[in-house]
Order: C-alpha cells, then structure tokens, then sequence
C-alpha cells in the first residue's frame, strides 16, 4: 500500500476540509505567541492580553463606539460604491464601443495609489464622516465596475432579444436577464469592492478622523498601547473574515449551481 492510499484510508469517515479550518486557527495562535516571545512583547501582545484588552475596550465603551462608527461609514460606503459601480459597469458593457474605451480609463485609474487623492476628499469634504465615505466609496467602486463590466460580456444576445420581444422594460430587463447573467462575476466584484472600501475608511479615519476604529488605532499608536491595538486588529480582521466567508459561500453555491446546470444540458 502507497503512503498516499494509506494516508487516503486514514481520512476516510473525516472531513478533512473542516480539519483544516480547525487547524488553520490554532496555527495562526501559535505563531503569534511565538512572535511575541520573539519580539519580547514590543511588537506585539499576545493572545490572552489582547483578549484581556477587547473585554475592557467592550466594558469601557471606546471598542463599540468606534466599531458603531467605522460600520456606519463602510455600510453607507459599500452601498453608494456598489450602486455606482453596477450602474457604470452594466451602462459600459451593454455597448462595445464604450466598454473599449472607458475601461483602459477604469484600470489606469483603479491602479492609482488612492492614498495620495486623500487630501482631495478632505479638502472637499472636510474632517466630517463624509470625507471618509467618500474615500471608501472612492476605493470600493472601481472593482464593482470592472468586473461587472467585464462580467456583462457573459449575457446572451438571444435573451436580450427575448426580453425586447416581450417588452420588458429596463428594471425588468436587469433583473430578469442581466443580473443572473453576470451574477457569478458580479459576486467576486462586491467582495473585492467591500475589501477595498473597508480599507479606505479605515485609512480615511487613520488620517483625518476624530472618531471610529482607525482614528482609535492612531491614538494607541501614539501612546505604544500595544494589547489595545492588537485588540482593534483582531476587530478589524473579524469583521473582514466574517463577510468574505459570507461571499466565498455565496461564490461556492453559484459554482455548484453553475456545474449542475452545465451536468444537465
């Protein structure tokens, strides 16, 4: 028997998979106790201070009232952004001669270090929660709209005509047609487009902010509060994993629907 059958003939009855994301976990503790052994706890706090620092940051209220406003920025953010980008995106990729010539504009623009426009918003917008929303907003609508554009090559002409046929008007040409046409491509583009406003209020808040989660982390910068930041950290990537596993499902069940549909044509 080959290593592999062996190891094969282990797995079997056990989901390997769920081992995996078990595992996964404990692993990234492990590395980061050890980091802080490593760093002698300068760089970093480890696991059971920074745990220590999310109760008391939840008990003394600066966690949920910088959290309240980080998720009001990015909600009104993400919304705006994926609005925007489906508009343009569909509006693009419904004609050939457009889609030519605005997406070198859309990539070469996408490819900007946004950081740098910062000044802008807030020259325009001022210290106020918009300049932040904007600047998420700013971050998360280039993916929405590429890769809706993009995904708007996927939609058939014949259910277009269809749907011309029968006198569909444009919301019910949208979403009877277009939106399960590109959903799969779509899906991808908001999670790309949550990642990057997320990013972009957080680094909004960073630089110009007098209240939210980024502006928190700034301050405890400044004073070396190493288990608090950690704590913000911890937040932050929890709220990122939480959504992104949400979309990686939702692309997961597509997939499955897409390869079944496929099995019985």
């Amino acid at each position: 028997m080959s290593v592999r059958a062996a190891v094969v003939r282990r797995m079997d009855g056990i989901d390997s998979v769920r081992v995996g994301q078990f595992l996964v976990p404990v692993g990234v503790l492990v590395v980061w106790q050890a980091l802080v052994g490593v760093t002698s706890g300068v760089a970093f706090a480890g696991p059971a201070a920074t745990f220590s620092a999310l109760v008391g940051g939840i008990e003394a209220g600066w966690l949920a009232t910088g959290l309240r406003r980080t998720m009001t920025e990015l909600v009104v953010a993400y919304v705006l952004a994926v609005v925007a980008g489906l508009w343009i995106g569909v509006a693009l990729g419904s004609s050939d001669f457009w889609s030519d010539v605005f997406e070198p504009i859309l990539i070469g623009t996408y490819s900007i270090p946004k950081v740098t426009l910062f000044p802008m918003f807030l020259f325009v917008f001022q210290l106020g929660m918009d300049s932040k929303i904007a600047f998420g907003w700013f971050h998360g609508v280039f993916p929405v709209a590429i890769l809706t554009m993009s995904a708007m090559t996927t939609v058939s002409d014949e259910h277009l005509k269809v749907a011309r046929s029968l006198r569909l008007s444009r919301w019910q040409t949208f979403r009877e047609v277009i939106v399960p046409s590109i959903l799969p491509g779509l899906v991808i583009g908001l999670r790309l487009g949550f990642n990057l406003t997320f990013l972009g209020i957080v680094l909004g808040e960073m630089f110009a902010a007098r209240e939210g989660l980024g502006y928190t982390l700034v301050e405890f910068i400044a004073g070396g509060q190493i288990d608090r930041i950690m704590a913000i950290i911890v937040v932050l990537v929890a709220v990122a994993a939480v959504v992104n596993v949400g979309f990686f499902a939702l692309e997961s069940r597509l997939g499955a629907r897409e390869r079944t549909a496929d099995i019985r044509m």
